[in-house]
This record gives C-alpha cells, sequence and structure tokens, in this order.
C-alpha cells in the first residue's frame, strides 16, 4: 500500500516511516520542511520514500498529494491538541483540511481512501456508558471536536479510523527503531478498565475513576507506530469507522 504522511518530523510521524517501511508499504511524506526530516532520518531510509513539500492546511495541496503519488491511505500526525478547556490551537484547521482532502481525492480517483487520525482517550466512551471520558474530565477537547466531525460524515465517504492513546513515550531514542509488539487495543472504549465503586460518588465520581486509570495507559511511540503500519498492511481492518 501506498501510504501518505502528514506531519512526519513529529515525535509519532517520524517513528510511523520505518514502521510502514518495515511493513512493506511504499511511503510519501507531506512535511512543511524537508530539510528538517532528512536531518532526522538515516540515507537508508530518507532514500525509500518521497518528500512533498507544504502546509496540511492547504487542503487542495493535500488532495494533490495523493493524487499525484497514488495514495491509497493517509495517516495525519500533524498538529497538537490544546490542554485547556479554553485554549485553541491550529488543531482543528488542519484535521478539517485533510479530512476533506481525502474525501476530493476519493472522488476524483473515484476508489476509497484508507485514513487514519490521531485523537486521545477522551473521546472514548467511559465503560458502560455512551457518554465521552471529556465529559468527566474536560482536557484535549479538540480532539472530541475532530471525532465528531469524522462521525457527522457520510458513512461511504471516508475509511477512517481514530488512534486514541493516552500517552505516548519513546522506547528508543533512536526515531529509526522498529518493535514487533503493539498495544491492547478496543473499539470505543479503553481496553482493560478498572471499574470501581468510587464511580457512583455524586458528581466526582467518575472522574476520580478516570484519573485512577489513566495513570495506567501509557504505550510507546513505537508500538503506536507498529499498531498502524500493521493494520493498513491487512487490507481488511477491524477499526474502520
Amino acid at each position: 500500500m501506498k501510504v501518505l504522511i502528514i506531519g512526519a518530523t513529529g515525535n509519532f510521524g517520524v517513528r510511523l516511516v520505518p514502521a510502514l517501511l518495515a511493513h512493506g508499504h511504499h511511503v510519501v511524506v507531506f512535511v512543511r520542511s524537508a530539510s528538517k526530516l532528512e536531518s532526522q532520518l538515516p540515507d537508508t531510509l530518507h532514500c525509500q520514500i518521497t518528500v512533498v513539500e507544504g502546509s496540511a492546511k492547504d487542503s487542495g495541496a493535500v488532495k494533490n498529494a495523493i493524487i499525484d503519488h497514488g495514495c491509497d491511505a493517509v495517516v495525519i500526525t500533524a498538529g497538537l491538541s490544546a490542554v485547556a478547556p479554553w485554549a485553541h490551537t491550529d488543531l482543528p484547521v488542519i484535521f478539517r483540511s485533510v479530512v476533506e482532502a481525502v474525501r476530493e481525492a476519493a472522488k476524483e480517483r473515484a476508489a476509497p481512501v484508507r485514513a487514519w487520525f490521531l485523537g486521545g482517550q477522551g473521546v472514548l466512551n467511559f465503560p458502560g456508558t455512551k457518554v465521552m471520558i471529556t465529559s468527566y474530565v474536560p482536557i484535549f477537547l479538540e480532539h472530541r471536536e475532530n471525532y465528531n466531525l469524522l462521525r457527522s460524515l457520510p458513512s461511504d465517504s471516508i475509511e477512517w479510523s481514530m488512534f486514541c492513546p493516552n500517552t505516548m513515550v519513546p522506547e528508543s531514542a533512536s526515531p529509526t527503531t522498529t518493535v514487533q509488539s503493539r498495544p491492547v487495543a478496543s473499539a470505543d472504549v479503553p481496553p482493560l478498565w478498572k471499574d470501581s465503586w468510587i464511580k457512583h460518588i455524586p458528581l466526582i465520581g467518575r472522574t476520580l475513576v478516570c484519573a485512577i486509570n489513566a495513570m495506567r495507559y501509557q504505550t510507546t511511540l513505537e508500538q503506536s507506530a507498529e499498531f498502524i503500519a500493521a493494520d493498513l498492511e491487512s487490507h481488511e481492518s477491524p477499526w474502520v469507522g
């Protein structure tokens, strides 16, 4: 599969490059600075990828990158969500731009484009409910905005998945390190959630349970990259929204 990475110079995006190559994918990267990426990757990896410079906020440029290079899938890791509920970043603008680009590219090539987006654990439901975790812990709310955008799309307009980790840390100082292990995953709710009677405490119970569980959900950047690379190799993903 030919995969376009948007945001390949970030901590996660740069680790997707070797993971995707290890799974036999052809990699195209869309970055603001080609020179920055070149400084991050050894020549042995850099020579295997195609680099396109541009802004992820430019939907037309993203669409052209998909079409011109015949990409079958897109992984977006560009942008960071604001932590505080009153704060704002350009992540929603980038996100909407890429969604529009993917939809337009799919129309032009008359074939679906597979897309992996990066979100956060807060958009998952509190287990046993249909209520998002962000309702109890209102941080990183821009991920919720992005998730709601995906949910509002017609079901046949984009084959999307959203990867929703809590904390990702580097397993190795070298971004070229690949691993075979993958994080435990589940759809819609956090996996291996520990329930507690504390949730019945009025007003703050579920917030406390979220806080207790949050400390247990840490994965590595390399495991997460391996998860997405392996899923794209399968062609029959169980994670399509």
